[in-house]
């Protein structure tokens, strides 16, 4: 993986596509800075085939799968939320951003819906409002290092629903994060808190948000058509709620790095 401007540390960029079948596919292009830079981000394709349904994987509850980046946290994630960047379709912004931390917390704590207790030894807080915006470029790369581990909502190329870029020092077998951003795609009405009457091509934000602060604290994709149940899929089904806890695979490699308090 490139190096960045300091020579230790690095980036990566993940970024989760929409799962419908009809959804666009992600483009694989990169800004022209990032392009002179080296920085090329990890950028999969759309998800293929239908998603994996209870019959086939016996539910989020028995399938275990799960990849792992190389990097973790080894202090407190301390995040913030650009409130002037949420668009004005979600409504309340203060309920937003209730949405945002919870899906930091089930992260955090292992929230889940296979009855595991909810005690991973991850630390994490939400540190209030800032001015910084995500350093992540339209097309899925990673910008500028700046100190500050922001999410945001800003512009993405159709067919991606947010991109989590991570800085970290060290190898990826066993690198120290430093920095992660968040940004969301602000596409008007391609979100919701609550779920719509007659919902259709619209996505959950709370699950959404949840699969990439899996990816902030080092967890990586689980195919789509193998493991569509659970909630690191590179490709989330949209109008389901289904993804804001984590399913058995997410939680058993988050505990393999993470341990339990």
């Amino acid at each position: 993986m490139p190096k960045i401007d300091s020579g230790l540390a690095k980036l990566l960029a993940l970024v989760l596509v929409a799962g419908s079948l009809t959804a666009p596919s992600a483009s694989v292009s990169v800004s022209r800075s990032a392009v002179a830079r080296g920085w090329l981000p990890v950028i999969p394709g759309p998800p293929v085939g239908e998603p994996a349904g209870a019959a086939d994987s016996g539910g989020r509850c028995a399938d275990p799968a799960g990849t792992w980046l190389g990097m973790r946290w080894r202090n407190e994630l301390r995040w913030r939320v650009n409130e002037q960047t949420i668009p004005a379709y979600l409504g309340d912004r203060t309920k937003v951003v209730e949405s945002l931390r919870s899906a930091a917390t089930t992260v955090d704590t292992g929230r889940n819906d296979c009855g595991l207790p909810a005690n991973l030894g991850i630390l994490e807080s939400y540190a209030g409002r800032t001015d910084h915006k995500a350093g992540v470029t339209a097309a899925g790369g990673c910008g500028e290092r700046d100190g500050h581990n922001a999410v945001s909502f800003g512009r993405l190329e159709q067919g991606l629903l947010a991109v989590t870029c991570i800085w970290w020092f060290g190898g990826k077998e066993n690198g120290r994060s430093v920095e992660t951003d968040i940004l969301i795609d602000d596409t008007e009405g391609l979100f919701f808190t609550t779920t719509p009457a007659d919902c259709s091509s619209r996505w959950d934000l709370e699950g959404t948000v949840t699969h990439e602060f899996g990816h902030a604290f080092g967890l990586g994709h689980v195919a789509f058509a193998e493991h569509g149940t659970l909630t690191m899929t590179d490709g989330l089904p949209d109008c389901s709620t289904a993804y804001r806890g984590l399913g058995l695979g997410d939680y058993l490699t988050l505990k393999q790095q993470y341990g339990t308090n």
